[in-house]
């Protein structure tokens, strides 16, 4: 699948499953590599917000993928979709997850707290986010796919070879304590 194709899919909001939903699912479907993008509501966007002190706009705000061939060593990841999202997203621990942790670390200035509550941010991404995710048959270029999408979406929360802007900036400072 070519780079416009998988960004418009990604950016296809009637294919989001709201996390309830996708649990819901049991894996059907998501056992495999894939990508996947991440949106926030207008209740949630504020939340972030007030954690950062940098406006988040509604919308898209992370984009990822699971299952890539590891190079240049060719090793094969045995993440798939399933895991990376209902497992390390949804059901994991913020020293997992890049994006529980930005998630996590946000929510936690805003609360005036040292911690990331887990239980809390779980809950608070089940009423205010949904993703879409796509399954890729492709795992060995599937890396080079995502670089290519992440520069096309310029999703907000993402870190990793992404330019700076000042909401990276903030989460880069906010994120520290949160190893």
């Amino acid at each position: 699948m070519d780079t416009a194709s998988v960004v418009a899919l990604l950016r296809d909001t009637s294919r989001a499953l709201t996390p309830a939903e996708f649990l819901a699912s049991a894996g059907e479907g998501w056992k495999t590599p894939g990508l996947y993008s991440w949106w926030v509501d207008a209740a949630g966007a504020a939340d972030l917000t007030a954690g950062l002190g940098v406006p988040v706009s509604p919308g898209l705000i992370y984009a990822g993928l699971a299952g890539a061939t590891r190079w240049p060593s060719g090793k094969r990841s045995t993440n798939t979709l399933w895991s990376r999202i209902a497992g390390m997203h949804l059901g994991g621990r913020h020293e997992f997850s890049t994006f529980r942790r930005t998630l996590g670390a946000v929510l936690a200035h805003a609360d005036g707290s040292a911690h990331i509550d887990e239980d809390a941010l779980t809950a608070w991404m089940t009423r205010h986010l949904t993703v879409v995710a796509i399954a890729s048959d492709d795992a060995d270029t599937l890396g080079q796919l995502e670089g290519e999408v992440l520069a096309s979406l310029d999703p907000p929360l993402n870190l990793q070879g992404m330019a700076a802007t000042p909401i990276r900036s903030r989460l880069t400072e906010l994120r520290r304590p949160h190893r």
